[in-house]
């Protein structure tokens, strides 16, 4: 079956640096500096995580380097490029779409709509284009 080998071709190593590289850009991402303080204006929140959540975040963000590595070797992406537009792939097919109900529905602020959507862009990006390079 072809998941069982893109499974089995995963490099683990790239898909844990990927998933915390993943994470990276999102902490730098909502740095007070850059989107952090428009992001609490907006929500109306504190940047205080809950910590009981901490190690479930870590998680996700290497299942989303995993399942990212999967797609990357299916497409047989090999160089950063083609890992950034596999990235760019997801960001558009999954995020974007997913973030157009809460910006319809939860009728968050077009502003906190594009400071999402753009976290995850640069995450997505950056993510592929370790896995396709470091195969």
């Amino acid at each position: 079956m072809l998941l069982n080998t893109a499974l089995s071709n995963i490099n683990i190593v790239a898909v844990l640096v990927a998933g915390f590289a993943h994470m990276a850009v999102s902490l730098i991402w909502f740095r007070p500096e850059l989107f952090g303080k428009q992001w609490m204006e907006l929500t109306k929140q504190d940047m205080k995580p809950a910590r009981q959540w901490i190690p479930a975040g870590i998680i996700g963000h290497v299942v989303i380097a995993l399942a990212l590595a999967v797609i990357v070797y299916l497409a047989n992406a090999t160089t950063m490029v083609e890992g950034i537009v596999v990235g760019i792939l997801i960001w558009i097919s999954f995020v974007v779409t997913l973030e157009t109900g809460e910006l319809i529905w939860e009728k968050i602020p077009f502003k906190l709509f594009m400071i999402r959507i753009g976290n995850h862009l640069v995450a997505l990006s950056v993510a592929g284009a370790i896995l396709a390079a470091w195969r």
